[in-house]
């Protein structure tokens, strides 16, 4: 059996991805709504933390380790998607799309709709958004009850919507004071880890220096432990999240100055990696873990497919594709429609299968024959008899087969050689740290 670059790591750190139990110490309900001083907030977020890192300590690990995990996207991962992705890996680490707050409270008659999902997903994280503390406290308290194995606040989103005229996503990396208050009030309504995604920088707030600024404030005014890094700065001046994945040139050597400069947090790598050697190359290079986007959507049978031998070291898979499309039908036909005005509809549910025929011969005929079945198909049992026969029986029961090779791939290496000068904080800063270490 293949040993995976992630194996070392299990021996090196013990990493807060399990349940504490449900007795951890609620912060006073006037800090939750965000209005009492800074000295009461400074104060009881480091009890919070301490007795929220006493609780990892005591916790059963539930899951295997975060070494992997699918990014969350807008109007990607779903549901359906997730059920699809489980299917195929049993140990990547899910995200939800990001919701915000306020319309986790707006829907709170209507739950299920966004936050309800198959036991069979963990381990799954439920990013959100927002910029108000009161609606964090109660949009984390909603979710409660369906069992996330992590929260995050989403500090990276670069969209207009959201970083602009939203105020939030990216743009709170502007206030890392504010950011520290975010994370201390939802860690305070939960009893899972909670965790920071972000950006290397904003505009021209994009120094080394002022990235680990805002690490070490959220890391030491909160009980934030995690924070995934996507390795490219943002850019608010209108152009679009797409060119925000292009035009900000990608700087890896900002993560892995970050692993050595705060060794006691735990960083997850993000941003341009798109193959399974790509990311073995991260962690051999020492990353603590590695999150896909757009890759393991578009191309989910063979990057999915090779997570759960390649970087978790699981005895090969011999699940095929028919095989998944047979347990997703049971899925599928359950949900068509429950939701009213026929969603989620056929389209919205067949849409993540794509993935699972990347490249392959019959691919293009198939999207097509599915495209005109969707106007009369009413079950995905239906849709699935008219069309699937254009793809061959040869890539239908097809087990798995390898998508990485033994060639090292050096994409991380020169890194390396690039890493800015150590992070020290300010005498300030580390005066103020006294308050939390």
């Amino acid at each position: 059996m293949m040993r995976s670059a992630g194996h070392a790591l299990l021996s090196s750190f013990k990493p807060p991805y399990c349940f504490p139990p449900k007795n951890c110490r609620r912060l006073p309900s006037n800090l939750v709504c965000g209005i009492s001083t800074t000295k009461s907030r400074k104060i009881h977020a480091y009890h919070q933390k301490q007795q929220r890192l006493s609780n990892f300590e005591m916790g059963a690990e539930q899951y295997l380790p975060p070494w992997f995990s699918v990014a969350p996207m807008m109007e990607w991962t779903d549901n359906h998607y997730r059920t699809m992705a489980r299917l195929v890996s049993k140990h990547a680490w899910l995200w939800t799309e990001m919701l915000a707050a306020e319309t986790i409270i707006y829907q709170e008659k209507n739950l299920d709709r966004f936050l309800a999902f198959n036991p069979d997903q963990h381990p799954i994280v439920l990013q959100i958004g927002g910029n108000n503390l009161e609606n964090l406290a109660k949009a984390t308290r909603l979710a409660n009850s369906y069992g996330y194995d992590e929260i995050n606040l989403n500090c990276g989103c670069p969209s207009p919507k959201v970083a602009g005229h939203g105020c939030f996503g990216v743009s709170l990396m502007l206030d890392p004071k504010f950011v520290a208050e975010a994370m201390s009030v939802i860690a305070a309504n939960t009893d899972v880890p909670v965790s920071v995604k972000c950006r290397i920088g904003v505009d021209d707030h994009d120094s080394y220096r002022e990235l680990c600024e805002f690490i070490h404030t959220v890391s030491t005014q909160s009980p934030t432990r995690h924070f995934v890094i996507h390795s490219r700065k943002a850019l608010l001046n209108g152009i679009s999240p797409a060119d925000n994945r292009k035009i900000p040139p990608l700087k890896y050597e900002f993560y892995y100055a970050l692993l050595r400069d705060f060794p006691d947090i735990r960083f997850t790598i993000n941003g341009g990696v798109n193959s399974i050697d790509e990311v073995r190359a991260a962690q051999n290079e020492g990353a603590h873990g590695v999150m896909v986007g757009r890759a393991a959507y578009n191309n989910s049978w063979a990057l999915l497919g090779n997570v759960d031998t390649a970087i978790y070291g699981a005895p090969p898979s011999t699940v095929t594709r028919r095989q998944v499309l047979e347990k997703y039908q049971v899925y599928a036909d359950s949900v068509i429609g429950i939701y009213g005005n026929g969603k989620p509809s056929l389209r919205d549910i067949v849409k993540p299968l794509y993935g699972l025929f990347w490249g392959e011969k019959g691919n293009g005929v198939w999207k097509r024959n599915a495209d005109s079945a969707f106007h009369h198909c009413k079950t995905f049992k239906s849709l699935m008899e008219e069309t699937i026969s254009a793809m061959p029986d040869s890539v239908l029961d097809a087990p798995l087969v390898d998508a990485y090779s033994t060639t090292s791939v050096d994409k991380f290496a020169n890194s390396m050689s690039l890493l800015p000068l150590p992070y020290t904080a300010k005498e300030e800063e580390q005066e103020e740290e006294l308050l939390y270490a």
